[in-house]
């Protein structure tokens, strides 16, 4: 049993669990709008998210005099596989697609700097996840704009909703110089906003296939919501609440 926990902790902390996450908001969006995939592109999603997701989360240890290589060669081997994987599909992608990495890249870099306003730290990682999830996949497709921009506007309000859990748990351990909206607002008020932005959700889902589905994760999305407090443990955000694009898209998959 304690090898396995090492494992499961071994997945959540290299960002393998997220960078499932954000594959399955891409299966997704293919399913919704009927688009072919392409292997390298969603190869270079995943492996990003484990590169681009690990590097942000462990930054300041990284690079702090108590970091031990020896201690993180396991999360330092997964986070290496995944920055050459990317770059060998980043290769094999078209033009466009690689300008579309490079420009989330450069505002990636920034987010060190805008999380330490409270409204840019949602805004942001939702802004960056909706490009890579949904805005990227669809460049080398003849999409109908209003269908392709109601989809990107919905899964950013869906993406926002799903940070309002980590926000509330973070609170506990985040700077209070950093003014989190659970600091400035409280938790009770932090949940009220998740909610309205599941309303936003749900509204933009009626214009688009699979309104059932979305209302049901949205329903589930906003029980997390409710029960989310610091006192939960990190499993609960970690793995449960980023387990819920795994499965919207089993949903998906099964309802199609």
């Amino acid at each position: 049993m304690l090898v396995l926990k090492q494992i499961f902790d071994l997945y959540i902390k290299s960002s393998l669990h997220v960078a499932f996450a954000i594959f399955s908001f891409v299966k997704v969006v293919e399913l919704s709008l009927n688009i072919s995939s392409n292997v390298f592109l969603e190869l270079a999603i995943f492996s990003g998210s484990v590169l681009g997701y690990s590097v942000l989360k462990y930054y300041e240890f990284w690079k702090s005099t108590k970091f031990s290589i020896h201690k993180n060669k396991s999360v330092l081997g997964i986070t290496t596989v995944a920055f050459l994987t990317f770059v060998f599909c980043f290769f094999q992608l078209k033009f466009s697609f690689q300008i579309a990495f490079l420009q989330i890249f450069f505002l990636v870099l920034f987010y060190p700097f805008l999380r330490k306003y409270w409204l840019f730290k949602i805004a942001v990682v939702s802004f960056c996840v909706t490009f890579v999830v949904c805005y990227i996949p669809t460049l080398d497709t003849k999409m109908l704009f209003f269908f392709d921009t109601i989809l990107q506007v919905k899964l950013f309000f869906l993406i926002c909703a799903l940070l309002i859990p980590f926000e509330i748990y973070d609170s506990k351990h985040d700077a209070i110089t950093l003014q989190t909206i659970p600091q400035k607002f409280g938790v009770k008020k932090t949940k009220y906003l998740g909610y309205l932005f599941l309303i936003c959700f749900c509204i933009l889902s009626l214009q688009l296939q699979y309104e059932i589905l979305d209302i049901v994760i949205a329903i589930v999305i906003g029980l997390f919501i409710r029960f989310s407090s610091t006192k939960n443990t990190k499993y609960y955000t970690s793995f449960w609440v980023e387990s819920i694009p795994i499965l919207w898209w089993i949903l998906v998959l099964i309802f199609n």
